[in-house]
């Protein structure tokens, strides 16, 4: 069938009155429904469009009250409820270039209220082909009101959460910081990044409740951030750092590491001011180690408190050892650690060997990576066991050939002075008691801080001491090597200090980089010139900070401690 036959047909149908086909409209019937459906399917398009813009519109909202949630942090408080880090609304200016009229008038009207900004700057986001440029992010409501009197054209305001941290500089290694978008980047803030956002964890977190409170104590903080600004202007120094805790639960209750920065602007930081020393840096304690190696010692059983030593002369594997203040003859062990004497500790360290060292090392968790609610921990240096040879336990006895950070060695510290346990440091404020793990027996603690004390009263850390307080400690000075040697030109000084040392409630550990003597002392920079002061005058503004009175000397607590006999010939 061709098409004209086809055409045909069908006109025959529609003449057909019993054909299915058959038309029974005229053509302005037909002109009428074909009006009919146009009117049908605008409205229907219209109803379409108005739906689509409503769904739009909604979605906006619900983006906008979603990012609004997930961006919303939980504050950071410290022991005592005082804020750390709050989100505070702030607005951002921006502009739609295409709209600006007169970039030029109007740049300069904006330079007038925020001289902050940069005029050739503004005119180039201002002259671009684009429709969003960001103007000035977080400006300040004052700077937002007059904005919005002069009724800049093609110019708005964008509502945004903005951290704010109350104490600036003084907690930024600690409490850490935030991005852009309010992501945790360092710090607490991106340990608990988590928690803070209020997304889900494996850990529960149900008793920290809405807030997250640490222990630190923004006061002592304070006190210990400002002794150690005043010891590294007076020494030179490149740095230092500092922690206090409480060696009966192991809460950290300040601490510091410097140069510190600003939070709020850590892209302006140095690398060296965002590096956490007292959590990060891994160096050699040097003589602050001799208190480990002689609790080591007296718990093992291969020393005691009453044992002498001869320190005249001694040599290992062709190395000679020599002592800062050279003694002759026999001298007992608390008048040895007084003196700090290498000699004395070496022969206590080749007497523990390398079996019961390590194994005392692991336990007071020195072997392994640091524990603590930061992203930005350290891992020590040590020997591997079999490269242990008596060279190296030698010079492990008075704290070179191994490296530590100044939290690892804080919190080594804890069971030699409260009794034999050790507990984890911690930055979170503990609501209930924490079982320790047992390390020293009670009676090595006690000899211990009997001859920390003597340290003190008598030995090489007088300058910590605080009258009335019974301070004790030990002194440490480690020269650095560079380049494979060691440079008696730079070292590293530290105090580790205990108060009271009967029965201590504060442990402060003070270290400095590379401190330069000066004429008032002598032109010596070791621990006990540099870093023993410093322990001291922090004890000094705890104890008027919080009240302390001064010891009873008569006392049995006092007695206890002051039971020492340690004087044999002519020791003085």
């Amino acid at each position: 069938m061709n098409i004209s036959s086809f055409i045909n047909s069908i006109i025959d149908m529609r003449n057909n009155k019993d054909s299915l086909f058959y038309w029974r409209t005229s053509h302005i019937t037909i002109q009428k429904r074909i009006n009919f459906l146009i009117l049908l399917f605008s409205i229907l398009f219209f109803s379409l469009c108005v739906r689509l813009l409503n769904l739009s519109v909604l979605s906006k909202e619900y983006l906008r009250s979603n990012t609004q949630t997930l961006t919303k942090r939980l504050n950071i408080t410290d022991r005592n409820g005082n804020l750390l880090a709050v989100n505070l609304s702030s607005a951002s200016l921006y502009a739609n270039p295409k709209k600006v009229l007169y970039p030029e008038h109007e740049a300069q009207k904006l330079i007038k209220i925020i001289p902050s900004l940069n005029k050739k700057e503004v005119l180039n986001k201002l002259r671009s082909k684009k429709t969003f440029v960001w103007i000035k992010r977080d400006i300040t409501p004052l700077e937002q009101q007059k904005l919005y009197n002069l009724g800049l054209v093609g110019f708005g305001f964008e509502r945004e959460q903005k951290r704010f941290y109350t104490y600036g500089p003084l907690l930024s290694h600690v409490v850490g910081y935030v991005g852009r978008d309010l992501c945790g980047l360092a710090g607490i803030e991106k340990f608990y990044d988590k928690f803070l956002t209020s997304q889900p964890e494996v850990e529960d977190r149900s008793d920290f409740g809405n807030k997250l409170q640490l222990s630190i104590d923004v006061r002592m903080q304070n006190i210990l951030s400002d002794e150690l600004d005043k010891t590294i202007k007076k020494f030179s120094a490149k740095g230092g750092s500092g922690i206090i805790l409480d060696p009966n639960n192991g809460e950290i209750l300040a601490l510091v590491s410097k140069p510190d920065f600003d939070p709020h602007y850590p892209g302006k930081a140095k690398p060296k001011q965002l590096f956490n020393m007292a959590t990060q840096g891994v160096y050699e304690v040097g003589s602050s180690m001799k208190g480990l190696t002689v609790a080591i010692g007296i718990d093992s059983g291969k020393t005691a408190i009453t044992d002498a030593y001869n320190l005249s002369y001694m040599k290992v594997k062709g190395f000679q050892l020599k002592d800062t203040y050279k003694l002759e003859g026999w001298h007992s062990l608390p008048y040895m650690f007084i003196k700090s004497t290498n000699i004395g500790m070496a022969q206590i360290m080749l007497e523990i060997g390398k079996k019961d060292l390590m194994d005392y090392l692991r336990r007071l968790r020195l072997l392994s990576p640091l524990k603590i609610e930061l992203p930005e921990r350290a891992r020590p240096l040590f020997p591997d066991y079999s490269r242990l040879t008596d060279l190296s336990l030698t010079t492990i006895s008075y704290g070179y050939g191994i490296s530590e950070s100044p939290a690892h060695f804080a919190q080594a510290m804890i069971p030699m002075v409260n009794g034999g346990i050790l507990y984890p440091i911690t930055l979170i404020k503990r609501n209930k008691l924490v079982k320790g793990t047992r390390v020293f027996k009670e009676s090595t603690s006690n000899d211990l801080k009997k001859i920390m004390r003597l340290v003190v009263s008598t030995g090489t850390g007088k300058k910590a001491g605080v009258d009335g307080y019974y301070i004790g400690g030990k002194t440490g000075t480690a020269n650095i090597a560079v380049n494979g040697k060691y440079d008696k030109s730079k070292r590293i000084s530290s105090f580790v200090g205990i108060m009271p040392a009967s029965k201590p409630q504060y442990l402060v550990y003070v270290v400095l980089n590379e401190p330069v003597g000066i004429k008032e002392t002598f032109g010596f920079a070791g621990g006990g010139w540099s870093a023993a002061p410093t322990v001291g005058a922090i004890f000094k503004r705890m104890i008027s900070l919080l009240g302390l009175p001064k010891m009873d000397p008569n006392s049995q607590e006092i007695k206890e401690l002051n039971d020492i006999e340690y004087k044999i010939y002519n020791e003085t």
